[in-house]
């Protein structure tokens, strides 16, 4: 009985709460900006709910055993204070991943008034960034979705935005008495000692824009960021069980780092000359709808598609027209991202030839 109120709590928490309605609102908002730009859902499976239960329970399990292990705890004040923050950082997931910020926010606010939990802090940071390396582990490519826009010159860009989040399930210790707080948690008692198990939402996120790199390329570089911060902070925990002062310096150079490597990836990507363009020598393959002829064929977002059924293409209406030279099969000759040439055939839906699975730039009217 005990167990089933403290496993109970867990789901009627706010942040809890706020995620579930957050995984589908921006459920609907991929889908409304594929409309938007392409007329069409270019992926119409609600794979963020799924990946929001499948990675937060499997997840949530190993850390929780992790950190009954360890002895994580927090004083219920700052669960308080994190829960608070941490809606904040979901709501403005849309726009910018700020995850890990409440953890650098609770940090800042131990340090002026409970120093001695700035290690737990720093654990904690770990977590997060070991946790945000996972969700980018084993990222499909259909489930980056572009957005079309405006390039300087006039031609059309298509870049593309990822976003994975996921609320664990974290047991850790919350000391003292806690039941003016949570009546509803038991108090367990060891020698002069008080403490209670609580199950605590804790958020992981990732999210990102590419412009100028394969899904593949830049996944890997988000993946040793967050690899990077995580042994950092896991290296810094480790020192300020020892040194206990320079948990506040280490913290803060966490945060710097950080802020470090967004900066050097930006100046990286200004560097680079790929654009995901429309182009006059082919036609640029924008998406690929997943369950499709095309997906079939091993097309990629990025690739240019030269060659359809023997005859070179250039535009939207020649590539149709080449498409109807044979009603059963595809054979092209494409241009990838990284500029290899490769050859890709299939089969076709008879009589269906838009039924390729391809999305390309809009024609303009």
């Amino acid at each position: 009985m005990e167990i089933l109120k403290i496993v109970g709590s867990f789901f009627i928490q706010p942040l809890f709460l706020v995620g579930i309605a957050f995984t589908f609102l921006l459920y609907h908002l991929r889908l409304r900006n594929e409309r938007k730009n392409f007329r069409i859902a270019i992926n119409k499976d609600c794979f963020e709910i799924r990946h929001f239960i499948k990675k937060g329970l499997s997840w949530g399990v190993i850390i929780s055993i992790f950190s009954i292990i360890i002895g994580i705890y927090l004083p219920v004040k700052d669960i308080f204070l994190y829960e608070i923050l941490t809606i904040g950082a979901l709501i403005c997931l849309p726009i910018i991943d700020l995850s890990s910020v409440p953890l650098y926010c609770l940090g800042v606010v131990s340090w002026l008034k409970q120093p001695q939990i700035l290690p737990v802090i720093l654990l904690l940071l770990g977590l997060n960034y070991f946790l945000k390396a996972r969700l980018v582990g084993k990222k499909d490519q259909i489930w980056f979705s572009p957005q079309e826009k405006e390039g300087k010159r006039g031609r059309r860009i298509a870049e593309y935005c990822f976003r994975e989040f996921a609320i664990f399930p974290m047991v850790i210790l919350i000391p003292g008495n806690i039941t003016k707080y949570c009546g509803f948690l038991p108090l367990l008692h060891f020698g002069q000692f008080h403490f209670s198990f609580f199950i605590l939402p804790f958020l992981a996120a990732s999210s990102g824009r590419i412009l100028k790199e394969t899904p593949h390329a830049a996944l890997e570089h988000y993946r040793k960021q967050y690899q990077i911060l995580a042994i950092l902070a896991f290296m810094s925990f480790g020192c300020s069980l020892f040194v206990s002062k320079i948990a506040v310096g280490v913290l803060l150079g966490l945060a710097a780092i950080s802020c470090g490597m967004l900066i050097y990836r930006k100046l990286l990507d200004e560097q680079s000359n790929q654009w995901y363009v429309e182009t006059s020598s082919g036609l640029r393959v924008v998406a690929i709808r997943p369950d499709t002829p095309a997906a079939k064929m091993n097309l990629e977002p990025g690739d240019i598609i030269l060659n359809c059924n023997g005859r070179a293409i250039s535009n939207e209406n020649q590539f149709y027209a080449a498409l109807q030279l044979n009603s059963a099969y595809c054979h092209l000759k494409v241009k990838t991202f990284d500029d290899d040439l490769k050859i890709t055939e299939g089969a076709i839906y008879n009589d269906s030839p838009y039924e390729l699975g391809i999305v390309l730039f809009q024609s303009k009217h």
